[in-house]
């Protein structure tokens, strides 16, 4: 089944209104609608519910199924990315929170030679040794669930003799018009932080500190 299927089901499901609420729909019909067999439209849809794109429950009287706020997140992707092809013009998104006070774990990360290198090469500039930290507005978590699906720059993973350290996404960006970068990390597991490196002490240059409201533009 070719790869764009999954995309045209998914905006199947959705021009149906399952991003709104759990539909009724069978997979013969949208067999039908995509041209495809009967047996292949059920694998697909096995394979979106793996992929957590889409819940479905199955129930005597028909299957029912819902595009999850991951598919929701897949298919804004999509959009972004043809919006900038389309239009050949830098695309950017803009998110929204509070500045809070780390753990600790950003300057260790990026201050370490390993990546450190890697980010002047991708992004012209030798980071500051630490992240501002911004938690994220809940209309913002499904935008940066977006970025992690959308094609970006990236330093590669290495490991030392201690431990390995992952892959890690960058996207360009500007906090009150100074240059920085959001970065995320492959293997984080704080989804409502966005960390933000820059060539300098954002909190100072800009004049931040814990609890000031936030926002960021992120270029894709």
């Amino acid at each position: 089944m070719p790869e764009k299927t999954w995309i045209e089901m998914l905006m199947l499901l959705a021009k149906e209104g399952a991003t709104r609420e759990e539909i009724r729909v069978s997979s013969a019909s949208l067999a039908r609608q995509l041209g495809v067999s009967k047996q292949t439209a059920i694998r697909k849809l096995a394979e979106l519910e793996e992929q957590s794109l889409i819940s479905r429950r199955v129930e005597p009287r028909g299957q029912f199924l819902r595009i999850t706020s991951a598919g929701l997140s897949a298919l804004r992707a999509l959009h972004q990315e043809l919006g900038r092809i389309l239009t050949q013009e830098p695309a950017k998104i803009v998110l929204s929170g509070t500045v809070v006070t780390g753990v600790g774990e950003g300057s260790y990360y990026v201050g370490h030679p390993g990546y450190s290198k890697q980010f002047q090469r991708e992004l012209g500039f030798l980071p500051y040794s630490g992240t501002l930290d911004i938690k994220l507005d809940r209309s913002s978590l499904e935008l940066k669930e977006t970025l992690t699906r959308l094609p970006s720059k990236q330093v590669a993973g290495f490991s030392t003799s201690e431990r390995t350290f992952g892959p890690v996404k960058l996207f360009p960006s500007k906090i009150k018009g100074v240059d920085s970068a959001v970065v995320i990390p492959n293997r984080s597991h704080h989804k409502d932080i966005l960390e933000i490196i820059a060539p300098e002490n954002l909190r100072k240059t800009v004049g931040l500190k814990d609890g000031d409201q936030i926002k960021v533009e992120v270029f894709l």
